[in-house]
């Protein structure tokens, strides 16, 4: 019988100072590094076929710069592009990887950071060793608020385009008395994926969970947000002290934070003070989940990818004159008004975006785990239905896989409105895209599903 093998490694990516900072409508720089940017990848082999997961400290990293490093990782190690899961955390403390609003992604560091992926997925498919796996679900409620409400008539102001038609709105003030409630649903489930030396040693763990972003970095700081503190907590309440890689993947959260706006909002947190606080809660539940897990000595192995073509919100010829007649009033950026920000929108989309988009997706198998992945910000209720349906005892969620194509919201979210919905290089795909995309994850599941 085949043996089942593991390795995993990390790669720094932190920029340099000066760079563009994604995770804001209008740009800025950094002026100090908190803590390194990393790529984490992790690769198994179970002696018949290779998979590689690798989480990237990015808001968004371009589809286009994710399928070139795959090609390049398949040069490398002969793990075929369907069979590599990319995925972006989301921190917004991060250089751009993807045009986002006004930061504009260096092309240099583009570049870099993709070789970095590839160097890192490459030295993790190098360490290959004997090792088992295991997995589990757990749940962790508490830190999760669904970050759009249903607000009362005349509650809500008009959008970037001068439009009064939203009834839903993105954190509105705290205890608002125009709160009516949370326009959808949270996910609380915690899915942790591990691996350790047939010794008993952790190899890797990694997670995935929907959680936004947390925040609370200050101005000009890189910063990989909470996303690795999760894991020095693991590590810690497991008393691990060798080398131990700790991934967290962003679940589908496009539209959930840690924010609890029906409540007056608390006295504000020193810098990084509650990212911790909520890393640390987040890893007792995944250490709870670590405990239980029975380990097995070879799964199966599996992967499918494709594209799906998804149609384009473009502005029509008018709604594009009127963006042009804003920014020649406004005059050169980078612009601080929402209906400027939107006009600019506009007028790139406009530029550089054709009717239709191809999108990946992708879905993987470990043994009686399928994991399913979307290629943007995905609502939550997308994933809540995937893991519903999928025909595999557990599913985990990835959202910002393989590249960026914005928010997906559900055709529900139009209907009211709000952020999330605003059409911009962050919103563009149609409607029907959350529903389409949703039938592709269950379908890649049921192929992979046997």
């Amino acid at each position: 019988m085949a043996r089942f093998h593991a390795g995993a490694a990390a790669a720094n990516i932190t920029p340099l100072l000066g760079c563009s900072q994604a995770g804001s409508m209008t740009d800025h720089t950094a002026t100090e590094i908190h803590d390194e940017l990393h790529v984490r990848a992790l690769v198994l082999d179970n002696g018949n076929a290779r998979v590689a997961l690798a989480t990237i400290d990015s808001c968004a990293v371009a589809t286009e710069l994710l399928d070139e490093a795959k090609k390049q990782i398949a040069a490398e190690t002969k793990i075929p592009p369907s069979h590599v899961l990319l995925s972006a955390t989301h921190t917004h403390s991060a250089p751009p990887g993807a045009f986002l609003f006004q930061s504009k992604p260096d092309a240099f560091y583009q570049r870099w950071m993709s070789m970095r992926v590839v160097d890192c997925v490459r030295m993790a498919a190098q360490r290959l060793q004997p090792a088992k796996i295991g997995w589990g679900v757990g749940s962790e409620p508490g830190l999760l608020f669904n970050r759009r409400y249903l607000m009362k008539p005349g509650a809500t102001p008009p959008d970037p385009f001068g439009r009064t038609s939203d009834r839903a709105m993105m954190n509105p003030p705290g205890a608002s008395p125009d709160i009516i409630k949370p326009a959808g649903p949270i996910d609380p489930h915690v899915g942790l994926l591990a691996v350790h030396t047939l010794d008993g040693q952790p190899l890797a763990l990694y997670g995935s969970y929907s959680l936004h972003y947390v925040g609370g970095v200050p101005r000009g700081h890189i910063s990989a947000d909470y996303f690795p503190l999760w894991g020095r907590h693991l590590l810690r309440l497991g008393g691990v002290t060798g080398p131990c890689l700790t991934a967290l993947a962003n679940a589908c959260s496009g539209n959930l934070n840690n924010v609890n706006v029906m409540h007056p909002p608390p006295k504000p947190y020193p810098p990084y003070r509650r990212m911790d606080e909520v890393a640390a809660i987040l890893a007792a539940e995944s250490y709870r989940i670590w405990k239980e897990i029975e380990f097995q000595e070879w799964v199966e192995l599996g992967a499918v990818s494709d594209t799906l073509e998804c149609g384009v919100r473009l502005p029509s010829g008018e709604e594009t004159a009127e963006a042009q007649r804003l920014l020649a009033q406004a005059g050169p950026g980078p612009y601080k008004e929402l209906r400027h920000i939107y006009a600019l929108e506009t007028v790139q989309l406009h530029n550089g975006y054709g009717p239709t988009a191809q999108v990946p997706m992708q879905a993987l198998r470990i043994g009686r785990l399928g994991i399913a992945t979307f290629p943007g910000e995905a609502f939550t209720e997308l994933g809540l239905e995937v893991k519903q349906k999928s025909p595999f005892e557990t599913t985990f969620l990835v959202e910002l896989a393989n590249g960026y194509h914005g928010y997906i919201p559900t055709a529900e979210a139009f209907e009211v409105g709000g952020y999330e919905t605003w059409r911009a290089k962050s919103s563009h795909l149609a409607p029907d895209t959350a529903g389409r995309m949703t039938a592709r994850a269950l379908r890649h599941l049921e192929s992979l599903a046997g």
